[in-house]
């Protein structure tokens, strides 16, 4: 699920495996109410050993005002790419 355009690596160790984390970019999926969210390209941190992605603190605020703008359409999926939202 998780795809990586970037690969930088750092110190940084995931929370779940322990895996070391690089910079890349990665699919995300958001379940709201009946509807499913689909959030393409989003920066993030992936794991080298599971693929978990985790978002970027810098990107959080940036995803959540995309969420509020999609709760306000009528569709049960909607898949938008990061960028050009």
């Amino acid at each position: 699920m998780a795809g990586s355009t970037e690969e930088k690596t750092h110190d940084a160790r995931g929370p779940l495996c322990g895996g070391g984390l690089h910079e890349g970019t990665a699919s995300l999926p958001f379940f709201l109410d009946q509807r499913i969210v689909v959030i393409k390209d989003v920066p993030a941190e992936i794991c080298g050993d599971c693929g978990e992605p985790y978002m970027m603190s810098g990107v959080t605020g940036r995803v959540e005002t995309l969420l509020d703008k999609l709760d306000e359409l009528d569709s049960e999926i909607s898949v938008i790419h990061y960028k050009a939202a």
